[in-house]
């Protein structure tokens, strides 16, 4: 008999995947609507439900301006600070996740190993 996770299980182990992407100092996985699934975040003081619909509102602005000029829908938006950088990236039609990046990372490496877990993310949801 196999052992299937349950959607709180699997969500969890996303989330341990996305933590272990070096440089990801905080994390979340997010519903379209900004409701948080599953996080990760270090410092208690930060509020991951606003920092989750901030993401969501963030990723349906980029869609809505990609859709103004007729091209296709953003796989990733990315903002970048002087001392991080926060990556949205779409994981299927319901789904995304945003995580903080160390300055000191790699970030193109980075943006590719969270588009494949979102990849995998938005095959089964």
């Amino acid at each position: 008999m196999s052992h299937h996770p349950s959607a709180e299980e699997e969500t969890q182990e996303y989330i341990d995947e996305i933590r272990s992407v070096a440089g990801v100092v905080a994390c979340a996985l997010v519903s379209c609507e900004g409701l948080v699934t599953g996080k990760y975040f270090r410092e208690s003081g930060l509020s991951s439900s606003l920092f989750a619909a901030m993401s969501a509102t963030v990723l349906a602005s980029a869609e809505a301006a990609c859709g103004s000029v007729h091209i296709q829908r953003p796989s990733m938006v990315t903002i970048t600070a002087t001392d991080a950088t926060i990556l949205i990236v779409s994981a299927g039609e319901a789904a995304l996740i945003t995580a903080v990046i160390d300055k000191s990372a790699d970030l193109p490496t980075v943006q590719r190993q969270l588009s494949d877990i979102a990849a995998r993310i938005g095959e089964v949801a």
